[in-house]
């Protein structure tokens, strides 16, 4: 049977999109701004206009259908095909019109050598009929929503792994292993601390960050597991309360530094400074819009020195 789309049923996907996305009915009331009762009558709408059951829902809790994983895959290369769609259309006309989405790793703005701001105000002044929607996402989710088309351009730390992705260094960043002023190693000093020491106490599975390789201590620690992990501020609350050490940037653990609340571990063992990195799609398949976005974050992050001489 051939099914003829129309502007409902791309709206009933994208809710779907999301309940996918979140995990359920009930984490997706934030994103969607509906209520559960509201979302459910519009995944019981698409049903209809699909024929077929694509989630089951229940006290077993939210599980696709073999007929809803093939939505959702079919969903991801109609969302990037009007992506691309959207984006030559706006090509055409002397003004930037369309939609940029742009995704960010959290936290990343605290950092005093990030100039993303700057680059927002500046393309912004330059397309102001752009609108631009900003995603807070792990580094692994920023890579994959580029890859399928979701995000034009995400800023973060990567492995730089994908061969079909680009990826600009912007700035510099660093992180290395804190604890708080309650844990057993905060008063003993830097040349006391053995690597055993390191090794036995709970140092928390940040779980990105311990893949990319740019962020790998030079000490191997065993870690563990916390549903805070993809969380800074988790983190920094475990750390804060003395039974937990962790791997965290230099920049947003310095308040505390500074308080006496918590100290840098042996900063030759644990000080890394990885790039933090733009990726996008091949720029011969870049549209305009993220052309003049990436033109942008380059020129507020180049050095005095580059500037110079431009």
């Amino acid at each position: 049977m051939r099914f003829n789309i129309h502007d409902v049923d791309i709206k009933l996907l994208r809710i779907f999109f999301a309940i996918y996305e979140c995990g359920g009915f009930t984490q997706a009331q934030t994103m969607l701004g509906m209520s559960q009762a509201n979302i459910s009558a519009k995944m019981s709408k698409l049903e209809q206009r699909m024929g077929t059951r694509l989630c089951d829902r229940g006290t077993s809790g939210f599980k696709l259908t073999t007929e809803g994983e093939t939505i959702i895959e079919a969903s991801k290369q109609l969302f990037a095909a009007l992506d691309e769609f959207q984006d030559s259309v706006a090509d055409l006309g002397s003004q930037l019109t369309g939609r940029l989405n742009l995704g960010l790793a959290d936290n990343s703005i605290t950092n005093p050598n990030s100039k993303i701001d700057e680059a927002i105000a500046r393309f912004m002044d330059s397309a102001p009929a752009v609108e631009l929607s900003i995603f807070i996402g792990d580094p692994s989710e920023l890579e994959a929503q580029v890859l399928d088309g979701r995000l034009q351009l995400a800023i973060g730390v990567f492995n730089k792994t994908q061969e079909s992705l680009q990826y600009k260094p912007l700035y510099t960043t660093a992180h290395a292993l804190f604890c708080g002023r309650r844990h057993e190693l905060f008063s003993v000093p830097d040349d006391e601390i053995s690597d055993t020491d390191l090794i036995a106490a709970k140092c928390i599975d940040r779980g990105y960050l311990e893949s990319v390789s740019d962020l790998k201590l030079n000490i191997e620690l065993p870690t563990e597991k916390s549903n805070s992990h993809y969380n800074l501020e988790g983190i920094a609350l475990l750390v804060l309360s003395g039974r937990h050490i962790a791997n965290l940037p230099l920049h947003y653990a310095q308040k505390w530094v500074d308080s006496g609340q918590m100290r840098l571990l042996k900063a030759e063992h644990t000080l890394v400074k990885p790039s933090i990195l733009a990726v996008y799609r091949s720029k011969k398949t870049l549209s305009a819009i993220t052309s003049r976005f990436l033109s942008e974050l380059e020129l507020c992050h180049r050095s005095p020195d580059d500037q110079q001489h431009n």
